[in-house]
């Protein structure tokens, strides 16, 4: 056996640990060189605004229904903490409702006046504590059954023959019975009247074209039919007025891609502009953003579909246009197999009917659900809001009523989407942008009389990006706006005083 020394021991550590350092009787490794990190791709684009000339006036944004849908369990309808979050939070200036007929020994009815009435009761207390300006409406799916009659082969009236499905499954409303139509639309506004609100505005009809196995009725769209929406609209429309002359008739609530489709001189608006002893018996003009009465319209056809509709009946009548029902968007963002249509696209359509339609209310389907987020809701109660509810809050907080349009010009290569607008009387100034592209825009906002710094709010498909104020203002010489984003600018105020 060899005995080493001390020296011997620390002798060898050494070279080893030497060796080790100079990778002896190795080849030596090239020195390590950080990754390149490329550039961000951006684009660069300008919007003009020229806040002197002005478009629609916002009447607001809203929703139908309570916390939960109205078949559902009375005690999931309503609390304080859903009201405060979807009037104060979201920021909705609009409610809808259903005026439901009253149920029948062989017909039920999803809900009656005293099942709703803490909901509306609730909604008006919060509303008047926040100074929310906030509109109730509501639309008729069918008379009661009482008021209703069958159809022909024809699709006409038979006047005095109960329609089978008493409110549902179609019929018709019996034109004998036009009088009693309209003291029972007055009945409903007086319901709410009752607890102190002032009904705004009432529709008639849901979807006059469509006999559904649910509450429905059925007019058709010619002035001259038997049976025809006008023609009911001249007959029962003055009987409401004489009770309630301030309450606003809107309609018809038909689909957006019938009245401005190809086909379009069949359906109810062309019909409705032509005499006009219709129009004096109607305020608004509105529908319904599906192509089937489910499916959202695809967002390439819109500007198309309200151009045609602004230009050939709203312009026409010199009627507000209202969007008063939509669903069937995804929560995944750019859309998927399932659902064709993301969140992003939600933002997209809403920005299509207030910029090519100048409509002045967007409203969307079922706002709430106890069971969760789908397809027709917004947000889960209290519990969960979706990505389709914060790019709805883009637009709902922070264009409030009483705000005007103002022109702007975007370009639309670029992918970039937006409208602007100015509340005097508030002093704000909104504009609302999106970017439906994969690189960043480097956005500029050009024009006289403009803000020159605005708060920064962002939704992006990112977990963290839910309509989310930025800590510093943003320049309009340099918003920045990342791939497929949803971003408002707002200066000013737009909280109600």
């Amino acid at each position: 056996m060899i005995h080493k020394t001390k020296n011997q021991f620390f002798s060898f550590a050494l070279i080893l640990v030497l060796c080790s350092l100079l990778s002896c009787g190795k080849k030596a490794t090239a020195p390590i060189i950080p990754p390149v990190v490329p550039p961000v791709v951006e684009k660069l684009s300008t919007i003009t605004i020229d806040p002197s000339v002005t478009f629609q006036n916002i009447d607001g944004f809203g929703f139908f229904g309570a916390r939960d849908v109205w078949w559902g369990n009375s005690a999931n309808l309503y609390t304080d903490a859903w009201a405060t979050q979807v009037l104060e939070d979201l920021g909705t200036t609009i409610w809808r409702n259903e005026y439901y007929p009253p149920a029948t020994p062989t017909v039920i009815q999803d809900a009656n006046w005293d099942k709703q009435k803490p909901v509306v009761e609730g909604l008006h207390k919060i509303a008047l504590a926040k100074k929310i300006p906030l509109k109730f409406i509501f639309t008729v799916w069918s008379p009661p059954a009482t008021l209703k009659c069958a159809l022909n082969a024809n699709e006409d009236p038979i006047s005095g023959t109960p329609n089978p499905g008493g409110a549902k499954n179609g019929g018709a409303l019996d034109p004998a019975k036009y009088t009693e139509f309209g003291n029972w639309l007055a009945d409903g506004v007086q319901l709410y009247k009752n607890l102190g609100i002032d009904v705004y505005a009432i529709s008639p009809q849901n979807e006059p074209l469509f006999k559904q196995p649910f509450n429905s009725c059925y007019y058709k769209p010619l002035n001259t039919s038997a049976g025809s929406y006008s023609n009911m609209l001249k007959a029962a429309i003055p009987v409401l007025k004489t009770r309630f002359p301030n309450v606003k008739v809107f309609g018809t609530e038909n689909m957006l891609s019938l009245e401005g489709g190809n086909d379009r001189q069949w359906f109810y608006n062309a019909n409705l502009v032509k005499e006009s002893k219709v129009l004096e018996n109607i305020d608004l003009l509105a529908v319904h953003g599906y192509n089937d009465g489910i499916s959202p319209t695809a967002s390439s056809q819109l500007a198309k579909l309200w151009n045609t509709t602004k230009a050939e009946h709203s312009l026409v009548a010199n009627k507000p246009y209202w969007m008063t029902e939509t669903s069937g968007y995804g929560e995944n963002w750019l859309g998927n197999n399932t659902f064709k249509s993301g969140a992003i696209n939600l933002a997209m359509d809403m920005h299509a009917a207030l910029y090519h339609g100048n409509a002045s209310a967007w409203v969307w389907w079922q706002g709430s659900a106890t069971d969760g987020i789908s397809e027709f809701t917004l947000m889960k109660h209290t519990e969960q809001r979706g990505k389709k509810y914060f790019v709805s809050k883009h637009f709902y907080r922070f264009i409030r009523p009483g705000a005007k349009m103002i022109k702007l010009t975007y370009d639309e290569s670029a992918g970039i989407f937006a409208s602007a607008y100015q509340h005097t009387a508030m002093g704000a100034f909104t504009v609302v942008i999106i970017n439906n592209g994969d690189k960043q825009v480097k956005l500029n906002l050009s024009g006289a009389n403009i803000p020159n710094n605005f708060d920064y709010y962002l939704t992006t498909a990112n977990a963290a990006d839910n309509c989310t104020k930025s800590s510093s203002r943003a320049s309009k010489d340099n918003i920045i706006l990342p791939p497929y984003s949803v971003v408002t600018l707002v200066d000013g105020n737009v909280i109600e005083q």
